[in-house]
């Protein structure tokens, strides 16, 4: 049988410092000569996930912005991506809005690159976001007046972070927009909480059964650690938590392996495989 494996990233193969480990790289690069189908699934943009992984000999396609995209990470390209409809999108705005947030908005161009637009930064968490971020995005990543898609973008996010208790009345407006999911989970390096929405046609759930079609594999097991992973969890052959992932992955998974730290995920392959 053909097993592909997706993994999270932050907080699961990457360690707490964001990174990946040289023994999880040694590890995974080595199966991956004998067969091994690894890939990940992750919030992240394929901008920051393609530069963590690098190192990384992934052949099956990426699950990133929460499903939003499925992209190749040999080749660099989108395999496919869902938008967000223009109702639905301003229905998000407005909520935001009577909400006093200002989300950030991610635009994927004809062009096949990806923009942020944004009206303020008021946490520092986010103007970090910024700052780290500018440079790769040479320009793209820029503040408007207005929230808006210009011609030629299909918007395909929106996203912010700030304290739980800010954000949990919104998650409540969300839920009414049938035509959008959202994800409502911990930073995996702050206090804070992102809440990330996106077309009800991605999710991780559908993104890895996507995946799993495009590599013709016949069972799909994952690993995670937070609230975001566990529509993978609930489309998957076998599933698996890192030992510091929260208590509803924990609950759901079929078992607990190492954590980031301690390269849970490279050591379970390694084992499985041997």
């Amino acid at each position: 049988m053909k097993t592909l494996y997706l993994t999270d990233l932050d907080g699961t193969l990457l360690t707490s410092a964001g990174a990946v480990s040289e023994t999880t790289a040694r590890t995974v690069n080595a199966l991956a000569n004998r067969g091994l189908l690894l890939s990940v699934s992750t919030a992240r943009t394929f901008l920051s996930a393609s530069k963590l992984v690098e190192t990384l000999d992934l052949r099956a396609p990426a699950v990133l912005n929460n499903g939003v995209f499925l992209y190749d990470l040999q080749k660099k390209r989108v395999l496919s991506y869902h938008a967000i409809a223009h109702g639905a999108l301003q229905a998000a705005i407005r909520i935001f809005t009577a909400h006093d947030k200002a989300p950030q908005l991610f635009l994927y161009g004809d062009d096949g690159l990806l923009s942020i637009h944004f009206t303020e930064h008021r946490l520092q968490v986010q103007k970090d976001f910024y700052e780290a971020r500018k440079a790769s995005l040479q320009g793209r990543f820029r503040r408007v007046e207005k929230l808006q898609v210009p011609p030629g973008q299909h918007p395909t996010y929106l996203s912010t972070v700030d304290t739980y208790e800010s954000l949990l009345p919104i998650t409540k407006a969300l839920e009414k927009i049938p035509e959008l999911r959202f994800s409502f989970c911990a930073d995996s390096y702050s206090p804070y909480w992102f809440l990330e929405v996106y077309s009800g046609k991605a999710g991780k759930g559908t993104g890895a059964l996507e995946a799993k079609r495009l590599c013709g594999a016949d069972r799909l097991v994952v690993f995670g650690d937070n609230l975001n992973d566990l529509p993978m969890f609930a489309v998957a052959d076998a599933k698996y938590a890192v030992a510091n992932a929260v208590d509803a992955v924990r609950e759901a998974a079929d078992d607990v392996i190492g954590s980031c730290n301690d390269d849970g995920v490279a050591n379970f392959l390694e084992k499985r495989f041997s």
